[in-house]
């Protein structure tokens, strides 16, 4: 497990399980495993893969590209979901909500 305390400057990436409970300075990458944020991010959080758990505080949007996003923290900007499995508490305060919109089958 990758657990990253402290003041980081720029994007940190997690491909594995971790824990960041420090602050960072940058964006946060998830691309595969399991990220429990309980931290503060400066900049904002990508969902590529794998799943995260946010009960921290995040001042710019969290995007959900194509795994799983659970929000029981703090969202200064949007949560945006493109694809995957969002679900924010409804005791969390967030900016705002943006989805992807569906694709439609179109027919020949």
């Amino acid at each position: 497990m990758k657990i990253l305390d402290g003041k980081r400057v720029g994007s940190v990436t997690f491909d594995e399980e971790g824990m960041l409970i420090g602050e960072v300075a940058g964006d946060v990458i998830v691309n595969a495993g399991y990220l429990e944020l309980k931290g503060s991010v400066l900049g904002n959080v990508l969902v590529r893969g794998g799943s995260c758990r946010l009960t921290g505080i995040v001042r710019g949007n969290v995007v959900n590209e194509k795994g799983d996003l659970e929000v029981f923290g703090t969202v200064h900007g949007k949560v945006i979901t493109k694809t995957g499995y969002t679900y924010i508490n409804p005791g969390s305060k967030v900016g705002g909500l943006e989805n992807a919109p569906l694709k439609r089958e179109m027919s020949a």
